[in-house]
């Protein structure tokens, strides 16, 4: 019985020595898409599809500036997608990038994984993390309008959406809605400042009081600055 031990022993040790699996274990292994400057790494929970679809995602709403390596991973039904960039630290993402990777963290979760949970992640040139961003929100769109919600059905998005376009006639404009009773609803602008919005004010005076309307329930309304900063509040 000893021999018999010693035995098993032995050859446990030559298997682990040898960087050996069992049959049985998940061995993952690595794939890569390239083209012309972006290569994505991706495994083999993602898909041929889905690296494709994020290549040409990041090629689309990101500026490319020399060879861009994203890694794609998936953790249960969670998605972690790296992206290496000419940032070299934290210090180097102002606000305004701060908020437009994070509504990109949302788009990407909707546009190539059927919204499942996301974080994008920026890496510097030694691809290490200099800014990380977690999906948030859902969104739909019209005469380049999007309105992105979370908390809400896509029922009430759409009627801040209708109202938008009604208000607006078309964009570039964005548009957050989050949670209900009450709505805060969080309107882009090109204003840096309180004191900038002038005689906008009562627009969007009418605004959130229309919006009251058509949602059915008190609406806080934010005014954001291109960082998305709040510079001013309207409640109905």
């Amino acid at each position: 019985m000893r021999k018999l031990v010693f035995a098993l022993l032995a050859v446990a040790l030559l298997v682990i020595a040898a960087g050996c699996e069992s049959p049985k274990a998940n061995v993952k292994t690595e794939k890569t898409l390239t083209i012309d400057e972006v290569t994505v790494h991706y495994s083999g929970d993602v898909s041929l599809s889905q690296a494709k679809a994020i290549l040409n995602f990041v090629r689309d709403n990101f500026q490319i500036n020399g060879e861009t390596d994203v890694y794609v991973s998936k953790s249960g039904n969670a998605y972690t997608v790296k992206v290496t960039t000419p940032y070299e630290s934290s210090g180097d993402i102002d606000g305004k990038t701060a908020f437009y990777v994070k509504t990109m963290a949302s788009k990407m979760s909707q546009d190539v994984f059927n919204g499942a949970e996301l974080t994008l992640k920026l890496l510097n040139g030694d691809e290490k993390e200099v800014f990380s961003a977690e999906s948030k929100y859902a969104y739909i769109e019209s005469n380049g309008i999007t309105v992105w919600y979370a908390g809400v059905s896509e029922d009430d998005a759409q009627k801040v959406l209708d109202y938008a376009v009604s208000f607006a006639g078309s964009g570039p404009w964005d548009i957050f809605i989050d949670g209900s009773n009450p709505y805060t609803v969080s309107a882009m602008s090109s204003f840096k400042g309180r004191e900038e919005i002038g005689d906008a004010e009562s627009a969007y005076r009418k605004m959130v009081s229309d919006l009251s309307e058509r949602l059915g329930g008190k609406v806080i309304l934010r005014v954001l600055s291109p960082s998305g900063e709040e510079i001013a509040r309207f409640t109905s």
